[in-house]
């Protein structure tokens, strides 16, 4: 079982805020470090760990994608619309199937996902 997923950002609060606007992820546990702060997002899920590193560089990672379940994938997609953030067309491969992609302010590649 995964345990976590996590991001460097040296955006911290920034990337806090706009999750917990998004997906509405609570903050399960914070960390002080003596180089920064950790944050955990998410109740019984996997975590979404976000720590704070002023050193950590915009990701370049395409083969990885972070997939979050939505319940109404056109509430979220106009949700990026209001902040102009760019993301894919909708995608069905199976009836009961609908997601979309998009990249965060960090630049991860986000996955939203509403299964019927």
């Amino acid at each position: 079982m995964i345990c976590h997923v996590t991001v460097r950002t040296p955006r911290l609060n920034e990337t806090v805020e706009f999750y917990q606007w998004l997906l509405e992820l609570p903050i399960s546990r914070k960390l002080n470090t003596p180089t920064g702060e950790i944050v955990f997002l998410g109740e019984e899920e996997t975590k979404f760990e976000i720590i704070q590193d002023d050193r950590a560089e915009k990701v370049e990672a395409k083969a990885l994608t972070v997939g979050f379940a939505v319940k109404i994938l056109e509430d979220k997609l106009a949700m990026l619309d209001s902040k102009n953030i760019t993301h894919s067309q909708v995608l069905s491969p199976q009836p009961k199937t609908r997601f979309a992609y998009f990249t965060d302010l960090n630049g991860c590649v986000i996955q939203l996902f509403e299964g019927r």
